[in-house]
């Protein structure tokens, strides 16, 4: 019983410690993103997320970036040459990490109203909150304001979204 009690425990610490790490990243990853705004902002670029992911001594830290008009490899360079200095200068994170800079591509869900913006006319995937639960809707994305986004789907019926419904929303790829 008492070997019970005690492999209970240590599971319990175990998911402290867990729980202490997610909170330690999204608060190191909070305070990233308001030191690393303002960089991308003087660069004409904008900050679309901020995470840290990786265990003690292995953590990588993920800027993705992006422009209205699309960001290329020459301006994300630029953009990880400036944070670093300003990261090395500030150290938010402690530790070691590696720096990642990137846009948002493809695979990634849409997270800002810009986003949706750039995005009008393309074959997206949307799950959203309904009175009933979640749903999932894929069709055309018709229009998108900073409020919600209309999506036609293969039956040609419109629907309204308000970004605050949207869980995740991805641009699906297509073949042409």
């Amino acid at each position: 019983m008492r070997d019970f009690f005690l492999i209970g425990c240590y599971r319990c610490l175990l998911l402290q410690s867990d729980e202490r790490e997610i909170q330690m990243k999204s608060k190191n990853a909070e305070n990233t993103e308001e030191l690393v705004r303002p960089i991308l902002e003087a660069m004409g670029a904008y900050l679309v997320e901020v995470t840290i992911r990786g265990e003690r001594g292995t953590k990588i830290l993920e800027v993705f970036a992006d422009t209205d008009t699309g960001i290329s490899a020459d301006e994300l360079t630029q953009i990880s040459r400036a944070l670093s200095a300003e990261l090395d200068r500030v150290d938010p994170i402690p530790g070691k990490y590696r720096l990642e800079v990137s846009s948002p591509g493809l695979g990634r869900p849409l997270k800002l109203p810009r986003q949706y913006l750039r995005n009008i006319g393309r074959h997206v995937a949307v799950t959203y909150m309904t009175k009933e639960g979640a749903a999932t809707l894929e069709g055309i994305m018709d229009a998108a304001t900073d409020i919600s986004i209309t999506v036609t789907d293969k039956k040609k019926a419109s629907i309204s979204i308000k970004h605050s419904e949207i869980i995740e929303a991805c641009v699906v790829p297509s073949l042409k």
